[in-house]
């Protein structure tokens, strides 16, 4: 199961996604694509990934404690999906041009479309167990939930993409140690 760097480790994998299919056109270099919020306003960069949200996937959750090796008992991983939002950065927005920010949008929506999975394995090495990919999903937010999250952020609404990222199922470093059973004797009534 992955450990707790996993969120880290999968935003820096759509990170160099975008990266190595949005440069050179229509992003001129790697380094105007960046981690970074919306409120970021000296920042020297055109399109930013901001993870806005984690939410537990709860149709995924498993209650009981999973055998582990070594005789320990886990409890079960977090199943999590993380929310991110790409934006185009406002000081980069003047300068840009409206042409030039919907080509940037633009291919970025087919970088997603294209790349549907995030494989969490080469994003998150640190795990002992094969992992299931994660999808990319589009979210279908109305105007109104848009909205919220940039009057969250105290930013007025611009446009952006909003994506999922989910299942990453985030380990547990509780371990319940057990004794396996080894031997049995079974002592029972005489018969008659």
């Amino acid at each position: 199961m992955a450990d707790f760097s996993v969120v880290a480790d999968v935003s820096a994998a759509l990170l160099r996604l975008l990266r190595a299919q949005m440069c050179p056109a229509p992003v001129a270099a790697p380094e105007a694509i960046r981690l970074a919020a919306p409120t970021d306003k000296n920042g020297d960069f055109q399109l930013g990934l901001y993870l806005y949200d984690l939410r537990e996937l709860g149709e995924y959750r498993a209650g009981e404690m999973q055998r582990g090796a070594g005789n320990v008992r886990r409890r079960p991983p977090r199943p999590l999906t993380l929310h991110y939002l790409l934006f185009l950065n406002s000081k980069a927005q003047i300068t840009a041009g409206a042409e030039a920010e919907q080509r940037i949008l633009g291919r970025a929506l087919q970088v997603l479309g294209d790349y549907p999975f995030v494989d969490v394995n080469e994003a998150h090495p640190f795990s002992d167990q094969l992992e299931e990919a994660a999808s990319v999903t589009l979210l279908s937010l109305t105007f109104e939930e848009k909205t919220k999250i940039w009057t969250a952020l105290n930013i007025p609404y611009q446009l952006g993409l909003y994506f999922s990222v989910s299942p990453l199922l985030l380990s547990s470093r509780v371990e319940v140690p057990f004794t396996r059973v080894r031997q049995v004797e079974v002592r029972g009534a005489k018969p008659r």
